[in-house]
């Protein structure tokens, strides 16, 4: 019902507000022209009914002025008992006032009823109406009721007359009432007075509500006459925000300076964000639901390596090689509407390939609805090249530092080895050769440390893990420290107990504790504590080992696993990174805290759910 209610209610709003408006000035206006027209009918009835009664008090008055019938009679000389003698007599000395009275109001019948003679005393205008002297009334007639009641009325029907309004007002003489007098003036006569006032009340009416119809049509049609020209103007400042609407007196000038305002305001916004999308660095590239480029910034054209009226309007995918088989993050997004964030992709273009870091999301108007897609571009070609160049050099510069250091560890055990071969060349004593041939096989041991120890920095053997109890490897590993002798330290343990079993390649796990242990006993002169302690923390399980040793400078902790970096004197530097090469290698942390003089704190991290490698 309301959509087909809707299908036939007018489009244009000159029609709308005709069909509102017109009839809520027009109802107003024929509602009055009917209460009008109702009390101007009763206003000439009441009027009527008040006439007739003056008539009345004439009448009366003038019968009074003559001493009532009795003083009318005073004169008669005929038969006292003839009553038909005395009518004609009362008739005849009555009628000249009555027909008088007739002739001063048109239209009007006046009379005179004797209650005691019981007939019509006289009729005027009797041309008319003399043939009823001497007539009685009914008993319905309301003449008994006046004289009954003794009080004027009006009343309406059909009488002698015909269909009347007569006004009846008793006689009195003696304090009784003797009969009555009447005024009385035909319903025709009075419906055709009525008629002419409603015909008048008709036109007046019908000329105010076609005045206030066309008032109302010229209203509406200077305000729509404006309004026209609102959307006339709104229509140029969707294309240009520049042209504004012209200016109009009152209220409708204010909305038009409001929009022009709005227009100004947004053509501010609009260049604010065309000159922040214009400086960007960073290539913009949006499209529309058709996948079809509705916009580029200048950087997406340096990009493109093409003008912007080159590429706007095109498929999004005509940028690339056919060949190429590229998927587009942009396209993705607009089809599915997953966003892509700092995505590192090979973007084909017709005559190069670039490598870029890629964003993109959608475009949404002010009402939610998607409109396309929007893709920032950041071009890494060069940066990556550069960064190859960097990664080349660095390689070759560890390379060379690496060279340097393995150099200089085997340049002094092999200067030793090459001394004391020298000296046992001339040397013909077993004694010596014993001395000296032991010293050389330890700095051949030194030798062969030093490989394996690059070996397994270079070339790290694969896990084999198994599920291990970190506090039971703990413990194994105090069992295979040596104590050294000369130094009185004390060992404390605080294993939290119920640790989960760990996926851990068990022989390098304990390298690693060995290795720290061994550090931590170098690191106390003579007396000292070593702590152990072992917690659960967040999805990991941390192995801490704290000595109260000489500790760490905080120039050396900077560089504590970098590869032949020692602060012994018979180290090999490679303990340390080796130890968090194993420990990386199982996806844990391997972390130094250390101060001078007072001692180090090796923390171990290691996941609760450690994938095997």
């Amino acid at each position: 019902m309301l959509e087909s209610w809707r299908r036939y209610w007018p489009k244009t709003l000159r029609t709308r507000l005709m069909l509102v408006i017109m009839p809520l000035v027009a109802l107003p206006i024929i509602a009055t022209g009917y209460v009008i027209k109702e009390r101007g009918k009763e206003a000439i009835l009441e009027e009527k009914r008040t006439h007739l009664q003056g008539i009345t008090v004439l009448l009366e008055r003038h019968l009074e002025a003559q001493g009532g019938f009795a003083g009318v009679l005073a004169g008669y000389a005929g038969p006292a008992a003839d009553r038909t003698a005395q009518l004609e007599y009362l008739s005849r000395c009555l009628t000249p006032f009555s027909n008088g009275i007739a002739a001063a109001f048109e239209d009007v019948g006046v009379g005179y009823f004797s209650r005691e003679l019981d007939a019509i005393v006289t009729y005027g205008p009797s041309d008319q109406y003399g043939h009823t002297v001497g007539m009685t009334i009914p008993p319905e007639h309301p003449g008994w009721r006046i004289m009954a009641e003794d009080k004027p009325m009006t009343v309406s029907g059909r009488q002698v007359r015909g269909q009347i309004m007569n006004a009846m007002r008793p006689v009195h003489q003696g304090g009784r009432v003797v009969g009555y007098v009447w005024a009385n003036e035909l319903l025709d006569a009075i419906d055709r007075q009525a008629s002419a006032a409603t015909a008048t009340v008709y036109v007046l009416t019908l000329l105010g509500l076609a005045l206030s119809l066309l008032v109302v049509y010229l209203a509406i049609a200077h305000l729509t006459r404006d309004i026209e020209k609102i959307r006339r103007g709104l229509e140029s400042l969707s294309f240009d925000l520049n042209q504004p609407i012209p200016a109009i007196e009152g209220e409708i000038g204010v909305i038009i300076e409001a929009i022009n305002h709005l227009a100004r305001s947004l053509q501010e916004t609009r260049s604010m964000h065309n000159n922040i999308l214009d400086s960007l660095a960073d290539g913009v590239i949006t499209i529309d639901s058709q996948h079809v480029i509705s916009y580029v910034n200048p950087a997406a054209c340096t990009l493109l390596g093409a003008r912007a009226s080159e590429v706007v309007g095109k498929p999004y995918m005509a940028l690339f090689r056919p060949d190429a088989n590229f998927s587009s993050l942009l396209i993705d997004t607009l089809q599915t509407g997953r966003e892509y964030r700092t995505v590192e992709l090979h973007y084909p273009l017709a005559e190069r390939t670039l490598d870029i870091i890629a964003s993109s999301s959608r475009l949404f108007d002010g009402k939610g609805r998607q409109l396309g897609a929007v893709t920032v571009l950041r071009d890494i070609t060069e940066n990556r090249a550069l960064q190859d160049q960097v990664a080349r050099a660095s390689q070759l510069a560890t390379i060379g530092e690496m060279s340097a250091s393995i150099a200089h560890e085997l340049r002094t055990p092999l200067t030793s080895i090459r001394g004391f071969v020298q000296y046992l060349q001339g040397s013909k004593d077993p004694a010596e050769w014993q001395e000296f041939g032991d010293i050389i096989i330890r700095e051949v041991d030194s030798l062969n440390k030093i490989a394996t120890g690059l070996l397994d920095l270079a070339r790290p053997q694969p896990l084999q893990t198994s599920p291990t109890d970190l506090n039971r490897l703990l413990e194994e590993s105090l069992l295979l420290t040596t104590k050294p002798s000369g130094k009185h330290i004390v060992f404390k343990h605080e294993l939290a107990p119920g640790l989960p079993l760990l996926e851990l390649d068990k022989g390098q796990i304990k390298q690693v504790v060995l290795n720290l242990l061994i550090n931590a006993i170098q690191a106390i002169d003579s007396q000292g504590e070593i702590s152990l302690a072992t917690r659960c923390g967040e999805d990991e399980v941390i192995l801490e080992i704290a000595d109260t040793g000489c500790g760490i400078p905080a120039a050396d902790l900077e560089r504590i696993f970098a590869p032949f970096f020692s602060s012994k004197p018979s180290g090999t530097g490679l303990g340390l990174p080796v130890a968090r090469r194993i420990v990386e290698s199982h996806h844990g942390k391997l972390e130094l805290d250390s101060t001078p003089g007072e001692g180090t704190v090796a923390r171990l991290r290691l996941p609760m759910h450690t994938a095997k490698s």
